[in-house]
């Protein structure tokens, strides 16, 4: 096991749906991290990455306003942000909080706040909702790449959501089909976050802290409310470990993966569409 794991991280992946590693990474690999972000950044703002053509994931996706920036699915187009991360010891310590044998990299979204408006907040939501996989290996590593206290938009959650046995039908889920019978509607997760006496654990950080989320956990995060200058920024990456197989979402409103031709529920997602970068020996 990895030294930054324990069974004390272990179990409160296990029993709240969130492992809190603190110092999972070093200064270095956040100082590294932050350039490939502020460099990405900086071209996507002069449109250099206007034309980026469409990788496994599609083209990236970046909006930049109002002190807010979100940028998703970089990591297939940037050999450096792929560097930093497969590099590094994410992929293991990721693999021994969930348990796998094994890591595939998927989707990454990097969240970066400097204004203090209300809406600085990322709504209640969960991940799992459109992917077109069953499995429990499949968590969104989340980094923070500068403190993030109680005041500067941390991460919130709800205790032991990652123990529910249905799905939702996202409020981004594709129009006019019938979701499954296991999927229950997005008000009543909604519902639940906001039901007196919720269990709601918020997550302040420092940079270089990693967390953990399950799949199935309902997750958000706070307004940034500090008067301090600077700015909030996390960056994620979705994995997809050693149990997950393809199944088809029929909510999902564009295919996450290109190259899936002739995949058949209950196979794993090929090494051809996503390489392995960490297995256990």
């Amino acid at each position: 096991m990895h030294p930054k794991v324990n069974q004390a991280v272990i179990d409160s992946y296990h029993d709240i749906g969130v492992a809190h590693i603190k110092a999972a990474v070093s200064a270095q690999w956040v100082a590294d991290m932050t350039r490939v972000l502020d460099g990405a950044i900086a071209d996507l703002r002069a449109k250099n990455y206007a034309n980026l053509p469409s990788t496994i994931l599609g083209p990236a996706e970046f909006e930049d306003h109002d002190g807010y920036i979100r940028l998703i699915k970089l990591y297939w187009h940037d050999a450096n942000m792929r560097k930093v991360v497969e590099q590094s010891d994410c992929p293991e310590i990721v693999a021994d909080v969930i348990g796998a044998d094994s890591m595939q990299p998927w989707i990454d979204g990097t969240f970066i706040k400097e204004g203090r408006d209300p809406q600085t907040a990322t709504p209640w939501h969960n991940d799992e909702c459109l992917f077109p996989l069953r499995g429990e290996h499949s968590p969104s590593m989340w980094i923070a790449l500068t403190d993030v206290d109680h005041d500067n938009a941390p991460l919130q959650t709800l205790a032991a959501s990652n123990k529910d046995k249905h799905r939702y039908v996202s409020s981004w889920a594709k129009g006019g089909v019938q979701p499954p019978p296991n999927f229950h509607p997005w008000s009543e997760l909604l519902e639940r976050v906001n039901t007196p006496g919720a269990d709601i654990r918020v997550w302040p950080a420092k940079a270089g802290d990693m967390i953990v989320l399950h799949p199935k956990t309902i997750h958000a995060s706070l307004p940034r409310t500090t008067q301090k200058d600077g700015r909030r920024i996390g960056f994620s990456l979705r994995w997809i470990g050693s149990d997950i197989r393809y199944e088809h979402n029929p909510t999902a409103r564009t295919p996450p993966f290109q190259g899936l031709a002739g995949i058949k529920e209950g196979e794993p997602i090929p090494e051809s569409v996503l390489p392995i970068v960490w297995r256990r020996t």
